[in-house]
């Protein structure tokens, strides 16, 4: 817990008077042994709301009377801002059986609530005081008052306010119908704040809904104003599964379709006209049209060369009849024809 420390010797005392010079300042008994409790606790709510109350005038009044007066001044002025303005003063209790008697009450500001301690000396008069933010206190009374508001108020305070009821606003809106109504905070888990940013004080809480419960987070700017909020609901394991099964069907589906239609809209490009190819066919179109010339006719083969001329199948003929004549009357000297080569010379029919 983060705590704002102002505690100051006889600081209760400078107040006291502070409140006497204005006529405002209840009566205290002599002694602490002839004064009960709750007149203790109601002599303390009436002086803390008459405190928080002072006008700045009536405290420039006090800082002209210098000393602890003018340490009161400052120091007062210097935790206002941090607080914000006085609502109301709330859950005062009073040890009289502690020496010295002692009392502590709830005080209720606009920005946070703060628990003021009260010390009184034998004589029951105020001796010592210190005051510390109670960020607990406030996130959690903050978070009952908004669960339990209708739409018309957070609505309203969303427009008005803006950040942080803007943002709880839209949150509430999602949520509400999964979570159910509000039931109150969880015992056994207890408000912590993290204040470890200097920037920022996180405050998280874990309030309890009809259907689960759920840890919501307040944070708080470097001014102690609040200034965001987040829901994490409590899912079981079972129901998380099902989110991302849900999730990866989803993604998968979102992929088939771009897919479809990009194919879709890749077909329909051969209706798009074409200014190359429509050039391409102009230009076959003027070719066909133009008047083709006739080929010159090739000169006739001469008539001695016939489709049977063929050299190879001349001297297969020549062989084969040297090859007969041989066997009929073999030469005398024994010469024997071997093998027919082509000269220069081309082949010529002879005609009888």
């Amino acid at each position: 817990m983060k705590k704002l420390k102002t505690k100051l010797s006889a600081f209760f005392a400078i107040l006291c008077s502070l409140v006497m010079l204005f006529g405002a300042v209840p009566a205290y008994a002599d002694d602490a042994s002839s004064v009960s409790a709750s007149d203790v606790e109601s002599n303390v709510q009436n002086f803390l709301s008459q405190v928080y109350t002072i006008s700045d005038s009536q405290m420039e009044q006090l800082k002209d009377e210098g000393g602890f007066y003018n340490e009161l001044y400052y120091s007062w002025m210097e935790n206002r801002s941090t607080f914000g303005d006085f609502v109301k003063v709330e859950n005062v209790t009073a040890d009289t059986t502690a020496s010295p008697v002692k009392a502590t009450a709830i005080v209720q500001f606009s920005h946070v609530d703060a628990e003021v301690d009260l010390t009184f000396d034998e004589t029951m008069q105020p001796a010592d005081y210190s005051m510390s933010v109670e960020y607990e206190e406030t996130a959690e009374r903050i978070l009952t008052e908004l669960y339990g508001a209708s739409d018309e108020d957070l609505a309203l305070k969303a427009k008005d306010n803006g950040g942080f009821y803007e943002v709880f606003w839209k949150s509430w809106q999602e949520d509400r119908d999964t979570t159910g109504a509000f039931l109150g905070f969880d015992d056994a888990k207890k408000t912590t704040v993290d204040d470890s940013d200097p920037d920022e004080v996180k405050v998280t809480c874990y309030p309890k809904f009809e259907n689960y419960e759920a840890e919501a987070v307040l944070t708080y700017d470097s001014n102690h104003d609040l200034a965001n909020y987040t829901l994490n609901i409590g899912y079981s394991f079972g129901e998380k599964m099902g989110q991302a099964g849900m999730n990866m069907a989803v993604g998968l589906i979102t992929v088939f379709v771009i897919l479809a239609i990009l194919i879709i809209v890749i077909s329909l490009f051969r209706f798009i006209p074409d200014p190359e190819k429509k050039k391409k066919e102009k230009e076959k179109a003027a070719a066909a049209a133009a008047p083709k010339v006739a080929p010159a006719p090739k000169a006739a083969p001469a008539a001695a060369v016939s489709a049977g001329n063929n050299e190879e199948e001349i001297a297969a003929a020549i062989a084969a009849a040297i090859a007969a004549a041989s066997e009929e009357a073999p030469s005398a000297d024994g010469y024997v024809v071997r093998s027919i080569r082509k000269t220069g010379r081309k082949w010529t029919r002879v005609d009888k």
